[in-house]
């Protein structure tokens, strides 16, 4: 297959990926898609895109499912990614740490869309920066999913190219990350072990029975529509505890999205202490 999807084409596999992640591909992102699905139709001798979907359509919970999905999802990531969101961070860990009931409860950060984990290990980085040597004798759980697998495998592996370490002060990175070949770091293997990677898909409700102090979800609702947001919105404030805070990315409008969660400050939101229990 050396050609793009056709309209039509196109449009059947939006709906499925729609159906399946909630995701919205764009018109304009035609060859884009038509050149993630080519690699697909050559990896499995398929000739063509019609029974590629055909595939994937009687077994949408199969193992090429998930490679269909890890081959249509972005994963850009990098540590620090908007420092507003790390100096907001930082000083509400700086807070809660000094509440008497955090030697009980510890801290438990949910971090969203994680991809390769940059930004899961970026909260423990930031956590220990703030309670000092062994965290304080503090518990600490983090937990990253993603849909994808491919990234979670990279996530666990916590190696990344200097590129996911270009926002990160010189410092720090030589303090929490060694180098390893030529081009790769690693990232301290024993502050990696307090996250835990698993899979997830946003448009379904966490399960578990946790509740979080704190959600990152950024940088993946650019790809919902207004129904689709409002669902994870409410899966997210499901797992907050009340007074727990919401990120969500600088770009990532809420606009007439209802939603439960109360506006702190842009891209910032809280859930009320006194809340009522939300609609999965």
């Amino acid at each position: 297959m050396d050609r793009d999807l056709s309209r039509e084409e196109f449009q059947r596999f939006h709906d499925l990926i729609y159906q399946l992640a909630g995701i919205h591909y764009p018109p304009e992102k035609l060859a884009l898609l038509s050149n993630r699905l080519r690699r697909r139709l050559r990896a499995l001798s398929v000739p063509s895109y019609d029974a590629y979907l055909g595939m994937l359509q009687h077994q949408t919970k199969g193992k090429e499912t998930q490679e269909f999905l890890d081959s249509i999802t972005t994963n850009e990531t990098y540590f620090f990614r908007c420092q507003r969101h790390w100096d907001f961070f930082r000083s509400w860990a700086e807070r809660r740490a000094q509440e008497p009931s955090v030697r009980r409860d510890g801290f438990r950060i949910w971090s969203a869309a994680a991809s390769t984990g940059a930004e899961a290990y970026t909260i423990v980085i930031v956590l220990h920066q703030v309670l000092g040597a062994n965290f304080g004798s503090i518990p600490i759980e983090v937990l990253g999913t993603d849909l994808s697998q491919k990234v979670l495998t990279e996530a666990r592996a916590a190696r990344y190219r200097p590129y996911a370490l270009s926002q990160t002060p010189a410092d720090v990175a030589a303090k929490y990350f060694t180098k390893v070949g030529t081009d790769e770091l690693q990232f301290d293997p024993k502050l990696a072990k307090l996250v835990t990677f698993q899979s997830h898909n946003l448009m379904e409700p966490l399960l578990g029975g946790r509740s979080f102090d704190f959600v990152f979800l950024r940088n993946v609702m650019i790809y919902f529509d207004t129904e689709s947001k409002a669902k994870v919105l409410r899966h997210a404030y499901a797992v907050t505890r009340p007074g727990g805070h919401l990120v969500v990315g600088e770009s990532e409008s809420l606009l007439n999205v209802e939603q439960p969660f109360t506006y702190c400050k842009p891209s910032i939101f809280q859930k009320p202490v006194a809340a009522p229990t939300a609609r999965a």
